[in-house]
């Protein structure tokens, strides 16, 4: 069973899904940040391209979105003849853009609920074909009864589990939620229209209710919402003042540890996660069993304890797309089988579809799993840029230096990091100021993260400015 814990004190608001008292799942919602997937724009067709049969959306995003012909359910022609350029579009977000891809849309509306899914131009009531030939056939004609127009709508397999009235009740709630967002919408230049929040919504839909035994609230103002929102889960709604309390670690440690790329396991084991813009590459490693030749069924057995913990790893760091794990070698193909089996088994308790394509003639596992937002490390962390070493960055400066012997200035002040410096006089056995012509004064400051070229002129200007500085220089570098 499953608690939803939701932290909206402080601006960026926290989700996070607790099973067997374990965080399990991890959701922020940032101002300026918010995810796309969801929410309904109107959109300005920018420009159709015919050999795609698509057509790029203005949705006054930084990108343009992208509309496929098969995402238009009138379409019945090619694009061209379907939409013209300039025209405005009600488009709602399939997909998240990705690097230098827009976000994906579709003009097939959808406003979703616990049970049902209220489509403002579905012109048709389906049911979940999960639900018996009975109850799916009342469900339907009562929805039937009540749709006006080009409405529509789809029943979910969740509503076996509810009495019809509370599915028709939702049903109209959506529809009312519809007609006062539409209401204020009078432009035709590129505006969000709804927004499908992350927190609280795509994470309490995320789960049957069944399955949730409690949703706990940092403030008042949010469970009010998610009990008008979604009435059926009043009983199941908390407040606590401070929900950290009663979390297993604190909302930033969990961070710190999201943003790690090595998970030490309790066995000795660690798994290196390193996530590219192609893949996402996990290896193990076993310290334990270092210098050692592992039997297969000793792999066997740290393998399958890594492909537990690799299984929550990538549900709470939500990597997607493709991913490639490098497990202990084992020689036996009926052990290669077992372990993709059991990989298997332990990806079934993601919601998120994932799929387990099995070995690689390289020995890598391959998996795939859907991209329905960017992964932990992707929201809380900035791209590392390379940086040279430090021993690089003394030859840098050194050949950097000595170019100066071409240079007219009779002097060169440089500041240099102490840290450098006392690398510098390691590596360099000679002084670079004996190999160039001009006077080389240096400084050494904290402050510069390496070194730094700060004046070269003549040598009384030089020496005037180290005077202004009152800060002590050497001359033998």
């Amino acid at each position: 069973m499953r608690k939803i814990i939701i932290h909206t004190k402080s601006t960026e608001k926290t989700g996070l899904v607790l099973e067997n008292q374990q965080i399990c799942e991890y959701m922020v919602d940032r101002p300026g940040r918010e995810l796309l997937s969801g929410s309904i724009f109107v959109g300005k067709v920018e420009n159709i391209h015919r050999g795609m049969q698509a057509a790029f959306i203005d949705i006054g995003e930084e990108k343009n979105a992208f509309l496929k012909r098969d995402q238009i359910p009138w379409a019945k022609e090619k694009i061209e003849q379907t939409v013209q350029e300039g025209q405005t579009l009600l488009v709602q977000v399939i997909r998240e853009a990705v690097g230098e891809k827009g976000a994906q849309v579709t003009t097939d509306l959808t406003l979703p609920g616990l049970y049902c899914i209220y489509q403002p131009l579905g012109r048709k009531i389906s049911v979940s074909k999960k639900l018996g030939d009975d109850l799916s056939e009342f469900v339907k004609a009562e929805l039937e009864a009540i749709v006006n127009g080009e409405e529509g709508g789809i029943v979910r397999t969740a509503a076996g589990n509810e009495k019809t009235e509370v599915v028709i009740e939702e049903f109209r709630l959506l529809r009312k939620l519809w007609r006062e967002q539409m209401q204020p919408i009078r432009k035709k230049s590129p505006q969000p229209v709804w927004r499908d929040h992350i927190i609280p919504d795509q994470l309490i839909r995320k789960f049957p209710i069944s399955s949730l035994t409690d949703i706990i609230v940092d403030e008042v103002e949010m469970g009010r919402y998610i009990k008008e929102r979604y009435p059926s889960v009043a009983n199941k709604i908390s407040w606590v003042k401070e929900v950290e309390s009663i979390l297993p670690s604190g909302i930033n440690e969990l961070q710190e540890a999201l943003i790690q790329p090595v998970v030490k396991l309790e066995n000795g084991v660690e798994l290196v996660i390193e996530p590219t813009e192609a893949m996402t590459v996990i290896d193990v490693n076993s310290h334990r069993f270092k210098g050692k030749s592992l039997s297969d069924s000793q792999a066997f057995e740290v393998n399958t304890q890594a492909a537990k913990a690799i299984s929550k790893q990538i549900r709470l760091r939500n990597h997607s797309g493709i991913i490639l794990v490098d497990f202990l070698n084992m020689k036996n193909p009926s052990l290669e089988k077992k372990l993709v089996d059991f990989m298997r088994k332990q990806t079934r308790e993601d919601l998120t579809k994932s799929n387990v394509m099995g070995m690689t003639r390289l020995g890598l596992m391959e998996l795939t799993r859907k991209r329905d937002a960017l992964s932990s490390v992707q929201v809380l962390s900035k791209p590392c840029l390379p940086a040279f070493d430090s021993e690089a960055m003394v030859y840098r400066m050194e050949r950097e230096l000595l170019a100066y012997s071409s240079h007219p200035a009779e002097a060169i002040l440089i500041a240099i990091n102490p840290q450098l410096y006392e690398m510098k006089k390691r590596l360099l056995s000679s002084l670079i100021s004996s190999k160039i012509p001009q006077e080389l004064f240096v400084r050494q400051d904290a402050d510069v993260s390496d070194y730094q070229i700060e004046l070269e002129g003549s040598e009384n200007m030089v020496l005037e400015a180290i005077h202004r500085r009152k800060a002590p220089v050497d001359n033998l570098f």
